[in-house]
């Protein structure tokens, strides 16, 4: 049984490269004010587009770190400073950004659904919903970035993140 949540956020799109914008309705005169979300579309893609830290046996993709024999520049293992705030070890984010330079294959694809799956279940069981995953691979188009999008579905509302790859 589904229970129906009523909350209200600020409200996030997606922009032409997938990521997250701030939505700002126009109020006339070149002014806008912030606009407000009711459904969960803009916490989860919130959750999809932050960078959560990598854990320490995540591997770093190439030209994000330091060269190999020198020490690991701080922050390359991205994240939020205001995990430390969170209780139970919570974080916020996906690790979708430890695929960005990750090779097209269905290994590739079952990662991205279980980093979507880590950085949404947390709404999920907040909100007592049932959500879905879906990772698919962007067909091979000349002149275009290859990329994964990573969709999550929660009734009538859905985010998407598009990833990146070789």
């Amino acid at each position: 049984m589904t229970r129906r949540s009523f909350f209200s956020t600020i409200a996030v799109a997606p922009n032409a490269d997938g990521r997250a914008d701030l939505v700002i309705t126009p109020t006339g005169g070149g002014g806008g004010r912030v606009s407000f979300d009711t459904t969960l579309s803009s916490p989860l893609l919130i959750a999809l587009s932050a960078d959560r830290r990598a854990a320490p046996d995540d591997v770093v993709p190439p030209l994000l770190t330091a060269p190999t024999g020198t020490a690991t520049p701080f922050g390359a293992k991205r994240g939020w400073v205001g995990d430390v705030l969170l209780t139970d070890g919570q974080r916020l984010g996906s690790k979708l950004w430890l695929l960005e330079r990750a090779k097209r294959s269905e290994a590739t694809r079952l990662d991205a659904e279980d980093y979507a799956h880590e950085a949404v279940a947390a709404i999920g069981a907040y909100h007592n919903i049932d959500l879905s995953v879906e990772a698919t691979w962007q067909p091979a188009t000349a002149g275009i970035v290859r990329a994964l999008t990573v969709r999550v579905s929660a009734g009538e509302s859905s985010a998407f993140r598009k990833v990146p790859t070789l």
